[in-house]
């Protein structure tokens, strides 16, 4: 609790700093839920936040068990975002974290199966008005819309949604190492206006960062989407007036 409220302190003093330029996303002290809301109540009633950050998984935990459940419905009610990062666990295989593969395959199978998870569970379509934030474009997810409606049947007949359609009313950002065809597969499954502007800094900065950038408008993509990226879709992500 203290750690996370430290945490956000920070973040509020970083955006007082800088008015207009930053919101924050708050750091909650999971899985201990009734601290959790009373830190979420304090980051945004009292340091301005729009969203919470979270990991794929907390402590071996899906995102979609019902403990996480009072959250979900708070920031529904908020219309808030929650914003999932991978958590360097690779998916929790050995076959991943043991082969120098945690981060560069790691990180995207996180961020397809925590998306998935809330996707089966219906989280999209439950909690409407919260806005999920899934990092790396979503992982595999781009590519994998009609394999996962085709499997529904015999593998997921529970789902609520088909999963297409789930994914479409989440939210990515684009760090994908500014490869074209993968920001190209993104807008095409989910629709540019899912898609917001994501640089992985500080872990991406210098050329690479001015490339996360840059290639957004080099990518294929027509000029109006590639401004919607760039300049209006973070700001309706967040609920916020268009610069």
């Amino acid at each position: 609790m203290a750690l996370a409220g430290a945490a956000n302190e920070s973040y509020a003093g970083l955006a007082a700093r800088f008015p207009g330029r930053f919101r924050i996303f708050a750091a909650l002290p999971l899985p201990h839920m009734d601290a959790a809301l009373r830190e979420l109540t304090r980051a945004f009633d009292d340091l301005g936040a729009v969203g919470v950050g979270v990991t794929t998984t907390v402590l071996g935990r899906t995102l979609a068990d019902p403990l996480f459940h009072p959250l979900y419905e708070e920031l529904d009610r908020r219309g808030a975002v929650l914003c999932i990062h991978p958590a360097g666990e690779g998916a929790a295989s050995p076959l991943i974290t043991e082969h120098a593969m945690t981060w560069m395959v790691g990180a995207p199978v996180e961020d397809t199966v925590a998306v998935m998870h809330l996707i089966l569970a219906g989280i999209p379509a439950r909690y409407p008005r919260m806005r999920v934030l899934a990092s790396h474009l979503g992982g595999a997810l781009p590519l994998l819309p009609r394999r996962l409606d085709d499997h529904l049947a015999f593998e997921s007949p529970w789902t609520p949604e088909r999963p297409s359609i789930a994914a479409r009313r989440l939210w990515y950002d684009t760090v994908s190492h500014a490869h074209p065809p993968a920001l190209a597969a993104a807008a095409a499954s989910f629709g540019a206006d899912r898609l917001v502007l994501g640089t992985d800094f500080p872990y991406e900065d210098g050329e690479v960062f001015l490339r996360a950038v840059d290639h957004i408008a080099d990518s294929g993509l027509t000029p109006q989407e590639a401004t919607m990226i760039l300049d209006t879709n973070a700001a309706n992500l967040l609920g916020l007036s268009a610069p």
